[in-house]
């Protein structure tokens, strides 16, 4: 294998893990609690943008203003960009879940997925405007003193370590008692509200755990790529995400897997290492976007349940064991009898 096509198929492994893991928070949002989080892509790119900041050092007036300057080890900016995407979604839930109406909600978010863009592109020293973060610096490079193809593999086993991980935690999530209560929240708010489950705690401990995942991919792939900019993390961004689950399938971890698959690494990431052909104006740039778009309604109106759909869920019912037949018999033949 070339060194071309294996930095290309280590790029795409990279991407494909980041945005699993992305998959996977929003799908806990909209999948299992029916929380539209329009606004994903913000919490992907407050995490990415601290892990960022606490590696790239103090900045010192040069081409790049920014806060919150520091030299942290890893997986500290790892976890700090978890942690800011947590408390990001705290912040935002506090107005955003607190009407019950879930378009309510969904323009909340997406007013702030814009506001928030709008917000760092102008202020060029919260993350330095629309230039953004650039010479991010990779994590462990300097002390494996690996070559670019190394490094890059060694960074695909650190992602799928952390994909591992991620898996393992939100598999236990999806399959335990909390997660029927979401799952009622979802379908039945209503009467989840009437037998006792407070709707609202549980939207807002689910978008906050969402968005800490978010987080958590966007410091896992800003520190393989390098830099981040607002034109990076626009709204569109966000429906290529629902996209994903609404093909691959929603409630579904598998579903979303293969999801990410078609829709980030088919449609997204895949076109740009494709060689152009002839198609007037900028058509060809347009293309896979369109392409979404159709399997979107496609999918929406022949199979809205996905590729792989939500598994069944069964309550397994006990009865009282009857003992057989002949035993009763002979109880009542004793009984008959005085014994």
């Amino acid at each position: 294998m070339s060194s071309a096509l294996q930095y290309l198929v280590i790029t795409l492994l990279v991407y494909f893990g980041a945005n699993l893991i992305a998959g996977w928070a929003l799908n806990l949002q909209y999948g299992i609690t029916g929380v539209l989080n329009f606004g994903f892509i913000v919490f992907q790119a407050v995490g990415a943008y601290v892990a960022a900041v606490v590696t790239l050092g103090h900045s010192e007036g040069g081409y790049q203003q920014y806060i919150l300057g520091a030299h942290l080890p890893w997986p500290l900016p790892l976890l700090l960009g978890a942690a800011a995407g947590g408390v990001l979604a705290f912040a935002v839930g506090l107005f955003a879940l607190r009407p019950a109406q879930r378009d309510y909600q969904a323009l909340a978010l997406i007013v702030v997925s814009i506001t928030a863009t709008t917000v760092i592109s102008a202020q060029t020293g919260i993350f330095n405007g629309t230039s953004g973060l650039a010479a991010v610096p990779q994590p462990m490079a300097g002390v494996l003193g690996l070559g670019l193809l190394g490094y890059g593999w060694f960074y695909v086993g650190l992602t799928a370590v952390v994909v591992a991980v991620v898996f393992f935690f939100v598999h236990r999530m999806t399959r335990s008692p909390w997660a029927r209560s979401l799952r009622a929240t979802r379908d039945q708010p209503a009467a989840a509200a009437a037998v006792g489950i407070d709707v609202h705690r549980h939207h807002m401990a689910v978008f906050v755990v969402g968005g800490a995942i978010a987080g958590l991919s966007g410091a896992l792939l800003v520190q393989f790529i390098g830099s981040w900019a607002p034109a990076g993390w626009e709204s569109q961004e966000t429906a290529l995400y629902f996209a994903a689950i609404i093909i691959g399938g929603r409630a579904n971890n598998a579903g979303v897997a293969l999801g990410v698959a078609v829709v980030w690494t088919g449609f997204v990431e895949s076109v740009h290492y494709l060689p152009t052909f002839g198609v007037v104006g900028g058509l060809s740039d347009a293309l896979p976007a369109m392409s979404i778009g159709l399997l979107i309604l496609g999918f929406l109106w022949f199979r809205p349940q996905g590729l792989i759909p939500e598994r069944r869920r069964r309550v397994a019912t006990y009865r009282r064991r009857r003992p057989p037949l002949e035993s009763l018999q002979v109880e009542t033949l004793d009984v008959a009898a005085g014994q």
